[in-house]
């Protein structure tokens, strides 16, 4: 939604219910390198003042940011249209947008953005179009600069979660290009859904107003019945038959991972992005178990456009 071109390398800014998470990374010969992180518990009254803490603990040479945002009111979609100009093609998608619009928002509230990529024959042209209220994206902008930051770009946390994934895991490796992936990020207060087959296709991405703080609670079965709702909803509108793998992060992802266990068929397991950065003399002691709880930060500071 905020997305400016940049040489400099940005700090992912993952701001959650209860912790600022912070990442900075280092592309360089073809690999990616964690140059420095921060953790940060914090209140949602101080979220300013510590994230400008932490933005001066990591000496970081720019004031560029990556910010990812949250909530139940964002809508990703896929489309799939005939090749067209490009002002009919603008048409499609405001109508695109208008009709998944959610909660009575009247279109002047929301800001559209789109990605576009060409599909494999037939003349067709696919892309993800995600929707957003205005006030979501003021408040991320807002926050960023008061803790005296320059947000470069503002990104959808699912999306991110899932460059991280493609850029760290599916990219890589042969088998995991053509599996059909859930990407599950539990946070305090907001779960994150993705659900990807391969690098273009993206078949659900959707937050949850429902957190790790629901699990062991009345309310964990309601968290589980919202996700197996998404799954339902998935097969419904985009024909997915089956998932190969379901990946867990997220600060509560130890305590997610034995429910899902329960109605996945598929296997479960944690995602620990740090495991598949490169480490050099300059990397940083970072405890792995923090690995889990970076993974959208990650992904926003994967955002480095040269």
């Amino acid at each position: 939604f905020v997305s400016r071109m940049t040489a400099t390398p940005l700090v992912g800014v993952d701001i959650g219910a209860s912790a600022l998470k912070l990442v900075r990374l280092e592309h360089h010969n073809g690999l990616v390198s964690l140059r420095d992180c921060r953790v940060k518990a914090a209140e949602p009254a101080d979220r300013a003042g510590c994230l400008r803490l932490a933005m001066a603990e990591m000496q970081a040479s720019s004031d560029q940011v990556a910010m990812g945002l949250a909530s139940p009111e964002v809508i990703v979609k896929p489309f799939d249209f005939p090749t067209m100009p490009r002002k009919e093609l603008v048409s499609a998608i405001k109508l695109e947008a208008e009709q998944c619009i959610l909660n009575g928002h009247p279109m002047s509230e929301m800001m559209v953005d789109w990605h576009t990529f060409p599909l494999n024959g037939g003349g067709r042209l696919g892309g993800l179009l995600a929707v957003v209220p205005k006030s979501v994206v003021a408040a991320r902008i807002q926050l960023a600069r008061s803790a005296g930051l320059k947000p470069v770009v503002v990104d959808v946390e699912g999306l991110a979660l899932w460059n991280a994934y493609w850029a760290l895991v599916g990219s890589r490796e042969a088998e995991s290009r053509t599996h059909t992936v859930l990407l599950v990020n539990v946070g305090a207060a907001t779960t994150n859904l993705v659900i990807a087959k391969g690098s273009d296709q993206l078949l659900l991405v959707r937050d949850l107003c429902l957190g790790g703080q629901t699990l062991g609670t009345a309310r964990e079965a309601e968290w589980l019945a919202e996700i197996q709702d998404s799954l339902a909803y998935a097969r419904s509108k985009t024909g997915l038959r089956a998932l190969e793998a379901v990946y867990v992060s997220g600060g509560f992802a130890a305590q997610a991972i034995d429910i899902l266990h329960s109605v996945m068929e598929a296997s479960v397991t944690a995602w620990n992005p740090l495991e598949r950065l490169a480490r050099d003399e300059r990397s940083p002691d970072v405890d792995p178990a923090h690995g889990p709880l970076l993974a959208v930060a990650i992904g926003l500071a994967l955002r480095h456009s040269s």
